[in-house]
């Protein structure tokens, strides 16, 4: 599970960023390490408003969290 050895419910745990693709590909990444997302996880997608090809910041932020059902 990388960085987040031990996810805590309701925590937002981030996954991997992404930059603007180019042609038909909306969104593009590669991965740095392995990433493991548990079952049942629910997977958030963030728009970065202030991302632009000038500051080089991503334009998507990909992040999970285990909803606490109790």
């Amino acid at each position: 599970m990388s960085k987040n050895e031990n996810p805590k419910s309701n925590a937002f745990n981030e996954a991997f960023s992404m930059w603007d693709g180019r042609g038909k590909v909306a969104y593009s990444t590669y991965a740095k390490e392995e990433i493991t997302i548990p079952k049942g996880a629910k997977i958030l997608a963030f728009r970065q408003q202030n991302s632009t090809p000038e500051n080089r910041r991503p334009s998507i932020k990909i992040l999970w969290v285990i909803e606490d059902t109790e």
